[in-house]
């Protein structure tokens, strides 16, 4: 189903000089080497028995996906080419800070729009009528495709704009049990005199089960409040209020001084910190603090986002603080060994982990812990390795 048509988009060419220059005489060449190619995803054709043609497909795979054995959440993109480029920026800054897990990225590629995203047929829009089609296509041909060929997670996105997005707030009301979550930004809500609110209407008082996540956005200058796109936005957040089921969480959040086009980074940004919100530890578990509990929530946004899920590495250190001043140091030092579990690299984690060893006089784990800071400053050639020794040998001595 696949052709050979693959080829990866370049993201960085040139990296850090190789040398110093010596003469001014001597050409760029030959002050900078490229090193080698840093790629964001591959793209492919599909060929879509549904849609009765070729579809672009862009896929971007997290940071050292083929060194893990990790299943990963996909988020679905519409207008995948357009909006490939900020949301894979968006998810590396978000995953590193530990705000979302880290995900695969696939983009579908838009080649007739108004037909593919609209979900009814409009006298006015020739091509229109489309979406249940693009729906099938992606329901049936597309998913059953990623998730043959790659390691996923079943939690699933999507995500749309404009058209894309009235097609998202289409799938999540025809298909409701597709995605799990839903990215809407600026959705084209006017379609046939706003006919899919009317719809949502009695969707969501037939839904009274219904589990999902729902972000919306949109920029401050699209519209005024009383007309235009952020008065539809608002019709339809009003209908979901007023008729929202139970366990449907959704947040509505306008992008001051942005417009239809670049309102879409934000929203993107906020949508996917929303989405996954409920990683970060709760106030009242930390108020009430045990080492079950906070081991139950780690593990629960491992089942439910994937065994990478994590907490940012601040988030962490903020938690065992808070238990230090509580003079729960057993439990600081549950919460610092699942940071450095989640964030091996980081230095910092596993000497803040031998201190609060000391603390509370366990001295051999401290002097475990120092000697597996001076294994990890070393690999990643961070130049702390007398400081650690240093702190074994004053240990030692105790």
């Amino acid at each position: 189903m696949l052709k050979i048509s693959s080829y990866t988009f370049l993201f960085v060419i040139l990296l850090s000089s190789c040398q110093s220059k010596l003469n001014t005489d001597i050409s760029v060449e030959k002050d900078f080497k490229k090193e080698e190619q840093l790629t964001i995803g591959s793209t492919s054709l599909f060929s879509s028995k549904i849609m009765g043609e070729d579809r672009p497909i862009i896929i971007s795979l997290p940071q050292n996906y083929a060194e893990s054995e990790a299943d990963y959440p996909v988020l679905y993109l519409t207008d995948g080419l357009q909006n490939i480029w900020h949301s894979i920026g968006t998810a590396e800054v978000l995953t590193r800070t530990g705000s979302m897990p880290p995900m695969i990225i696939v983009g579908i590629e838009s080649t007739n729009r108004d037909r593919d995203f609209s979900p009814t047929a409009d006298e006015n829009w020739p091509r229109s009528g489309g979406g249940p089609k693009f729906s099938d296509f992606i329901e049936k041909e597309l998913i059953p495709y990623i998730d043959a060929n790659y390691r996923t997670h079943p939690f699933r996105i999507l995500e749309g704009h404009s058209l894309g997005g009235l097609f998202t707030v289409s799938v999540l009301l025809n298909k409701p049990d597709l995605f799990d979550a839903h990215i809407i930004m600026s959705p084209s809500l006017w379609w046939k005199q706003q006919e899919i609110i009317k719809q949502a209407e009695t969707f969501f008082k037939s839904q009274p089960n219904l589990e999902k996540r729902l972000f919306f956005g949109i920029g401050t200058n699209e519209s005024g409040t009383e007309w235009g796109m952020r008065k539809e936005l608002q019709n339809f957040i009003d209908v979901l209020k007023a008729n929202k089921p139970e366990k449907v969480e959704f947040k509505h959040q306008e992008m001051l001084n942005e417009g239809h086009m670049s309102s879409t980074l934000l929203s993107n940004y906020y949508g996917l910190k929303f989405i996954f919100s409920d990683m970060e530890v709760p106030d009242s578990l930390i108020a009430n603090y045990s080492d079950e509990k906070f081991l139950k929530h780690e593990e629960m946004i491992k089942s439910k986002y994937g065994k990478e899920a994590k907490q940012s590495a601040e988030a962490y250190v903020r938690i065992a603080y808070s238990l230090m001043e509580d003079k729960n140091l057993s439990g600081a030092i549950t919460v610092i060994k699942r940071s450095v579990e989640a964030y091996s690299f980081d230095l910092g984690l596993l000497n803040f982990l031998a201190s609060i060893y000391e603390k509370n006089e366990n001295i051999e784990m401290a002097i475990s812990t120092y000697t597996e800071a001076i294994k990890i400053s070393e690999k990643y050639n961070y130049g702390r390795e007398e400081e650690f020794k240093g702190k074994i040998k004053r240990l030692k001595e105790i």
